[in-house]
């Protein structure tokens, strides 16, 4: 097996922040690289049927089989999830889930290397939803080698009823009556500067671990 990171992005929006910071880790790793968009893909949730028991392949006709292929296929996985109503989102809970089809018996993803994207307007929540999918690699047998979170935005920011016209605005629960919205509310991901050091050493960091595991020949392992 060759080196070569996949990035998975779970954002609704192309080139969101969660896309943005998963794709300067590919990028920072400088090993050969894809993105893939979850929102792009049909990939629903596990149906717990262990149809996947016997030969490590899920019975579910959709986008997973292929999506499957191409994580098996790399030496590193970058996953990038955002909160949302106190938790992961749906599109990388459905992912996570989808992973069953792996650990039976054989462990597919064991060896390989992770890293972990998380964009949310609660820092705390976005920190512990992170750490979460840390924990979910290592159960996977995935070596995970950090995470970055980023300031997301209040939903409520893009409703042109959030100003005056919604009695449950989220706008106004947090910044009061407003004559407009202004553009700082959605922390710009290109004024994180801070955030995108951190997601480019985590890049560098990634695909130096990369490299030593394949030296030592351990992509026989993970073939």
């Amino acid at each position: 097996m060759k080196p070569k990171v996949l990035g998975i992005s779970a954002s609704p929006q192309k080139g969101g922040k969660v896309e943005t910071l998963v794709q300067e880790v590919l990028s920072a790793s400088r090993l050969p690289h894809e993105l893939v968009r979850l929102h792009e893909l049909s990939i629903g949730p596990c149906r717990a049927c262990n149809g996947c028991r016997a030969d490590n392949v899920c019975v579910i006709t959709d986008d997973w089989g292929d999506l499957g292929r191409k994580i098996l296929d790399s030496s590193a996985v970058v996953l990038g999830g955002w909160a949302f109503s106190g938790m992961i989102d749906a599109a990388t809970k459905a992912l996570m889930e989808r992973f069953w089809s792996f650990r039976h018996h054989n462990q597919l993803t064991r060896g390989r290397v992770g890293a972990a994207v998380i964009v949310g307007n609660n820092p705390e929540l976005a920190g512990d939803l992170a750490d979460a999918l840390l924990q979910f690699m290592r159960n996977y047998g995935i070596t995970a080698m950090g995470r970055v979170t980023a300031a997301g935005a209040n939903p409520c920011l893009g409703c042109e009823d959030s100003l005056s016209a919604c009695e449950y605005s989220g706008v106004v629960a947090r910044y009061g009556r407003l004559e407009r919205i202004g553009i700082g509310m959605y922390n710009p991901i290109e004024h994180q500067l801070g955030v995108l050091k951190e997601a480019r050493i985590l890049g560098q960091r990634l695909g130096h671990k990369v490299e030593h595991v394949m030296a030592r020949g351990l992509g026989a392992e993970i073939a």
